[in-house]
């Protein structure tokens, strides 16, 4: 919903529009150009994705015969195919899918312009780079590992450092404009080592924006997708250790096998000279990312340090290289066998599917009466757009659950004068971990007939004898 919206889907898509977006621009922009063509379906909104994930499959196999050598090209090709991580945002439609596409073109053209000096490849790294760095700023994570490729040996370093810095002028006059808007959007005081946070500061998101399983989580993400083990509504609901220790053999089993193939690929890595490199591609988006959200400044995900992905997958690649031909065997059958699982289950396993926001638009729809409404708490944007101007929609604001006497009272005013109104609420663990606003609603109208669809709460409320007199 939050690139259906920065796309126009709502609304235009002028200059001001698409500089205000700092979140990726590039993809904005072309998925409005798409809409305008086919329309913002699902499919539609999701198709730019499916092309930039299946792009990458390619792209990883030419970045791993650049890094690693030909011989990992073929298997770094499957593991791109298979990775349920890389499917996940094929699947979305987000911009990850294009950020991941061009940290692996632009790593692989820059690994041959170290090789060959040359103005075409010059060229394409900077557009590479520049689609990089528009598409999602956590692109610019890794500029500490193109900076050591740029620096490289002693031989030939003047020329390329000037080269560089045209690159970097270039880079920064692009991303200018967004630049500027980020500047003015985000507050960088609280990304200083000496800032003290106010007491009453809370976190961006649920008790916490940091947790120490952060980053191993990630590693975990990257190496067998969201479907493997606990769901991230599980991780959400009840606690992260609950979550895992619930999946524990399959966590197990996860961290034994790809921990072995991580190790093994880091061996061999080190063997080829790129273990320095590697460790920088891996720990640097890492640790800035779990500086920030320990800042306060933004949550942590796996997503803002899908930079680092390509990385990890290739080490998965340089394991399958250096394993005999049994051991290749073996671990192919546990890898595929748990890829298989997390995409199936991703697919038809309630428990692990996204909040059905388009099943409850749709019972609201079919059922809804002539005089209702809708009123959105924490889910405002996805009925906006599944409801298509079926009902008018009310946002509440589900913070207001820590001022019960304001939340009485805007629910009287938002439901008055309504012949009805279907209440739809999602990731109510985000604001309200105890449930307060449901308790608070059936207490309110214990008759309210209500429904659930994977995720997704709704109470259908018709006016009380008190309202109406």
């Amino acid at each position: 919903m939050l690139t259906w919206l920065s796309a126009g889907g709502a609304g235009p898509l002028g200059w001001t529009e698409l500089r205000e977006n700092v979140h990726g621009p590039l993809f904005s922009l072309i998925l409005h150009g798409w809409m305008r063509i086919a329309g913002d379906a699902e499919w539609a909104l999701r198709l730019p994705s499916a092309v930039f994930s299946i792009a990458t499959v390619p792209a990883m196999a030419w970045l791993a015969r650049e890094w690693l050598g030909r011989d990992a090209g073929i298997a770094a090709v499957w593991i791109a195919a298979g990775s349920p991580f890389l499917h996940w945002y094929g699947q979305e439609a987000r911009n990850y899918a294009l950020l991941i596409l061009c940290v692996c073109i632009s790593t692989a053209q820059l690994l041959r312009l170290v090789r060959h000096p040359r103005a075409g490849i010059t060229w394409g790294y900077l557009l590479a780079a520049a689609a990089g760095m528009l598409s999602n700023l956590s692109f610019v994570l890794l500029a500490p590992l193109h900076l050591a490729f740029w620096i490289g040996p002693r031989e030939g370093r003047p020329a390329r450092l000037a080269r560089a810095a045209l690159i970097a002028l270039g880079l920064a006059l692009i991303a200018s404009p967004w630049a500027v808007s980020a500047w003015r959007i985000w507050d960088w005081n609280r990304l200083h080592p000496a800032r003290e946070a106010p007491t009453a500061e809370a976190p961006l998101r649920g008790a916490t924006t940091f947790h120490a399983g952060a980053v191993p989580f990630a590693a975990y993400a990257f190496s067998v997708g969201y479907g493997f083990g606990p769901s991230l509504r599980e991780l959400r609901t009840e606690g992260p250790v609950a979550a895992v220790r619930r999946h524990a053999f399959a966590v197990a089993v996860a961290t034994v096998v790809c921990g072995a193939l991580a190790w093994i690929g880091l061996r061999e890595v080190r063997r080829r000279g790129r273990l320095g490199a590697t460790l920088l591609w891996l720990l640097v988006p890492a640790a800035a990312v779990s500086y920030m959200a320990l800042q306060n400044f933004k949550v942590f995900h796996p997503r803002y340090a899908a930079v680092a992905a390509p990385a990890w997958l290739l080490l998965f690649a340089a394991a399958f290289v250096v394993l005999r031909p049994r051991g290749r065997w073996l671990a192919g059958i546990a890898l595929g066998a748990m890829w298989s699982m997390s995409i199936w289950n991703l697919a038809f396993d309630p428990d692990h599917r996204r909040e059905d926001y388009r099943t409850a638009a749709a019972r609201i729809r079919a059922q809804a009466q002539p005089g209702e409404q809708v009123l959105a708490v924490y889910s405002q944007e996805p009925m906006e757009y599944y409801m298509r101007g079926a009902l008018p929609i009310r946002p509440l604001w589900l913070g207001l659950v820590a001022e019960p006497a304001r939340l009485d009272s805007t629910l009287d005013a938002v439901l008055a004068g309504a012949a009805g109104t279907w209440v739809v609420l999602s990731r109510e663990q985000d604001l309200d971990p105890d449930g307060v606003f449901a308790r608070r609603l059936e207490s309110r109208y214990p008759q309210a007939a209500r429904f659930e669809t994977n995720g997704v709460k709704i109470w259908r409320l018709t006016p009380r004898a008190e309202d109406v007199n």
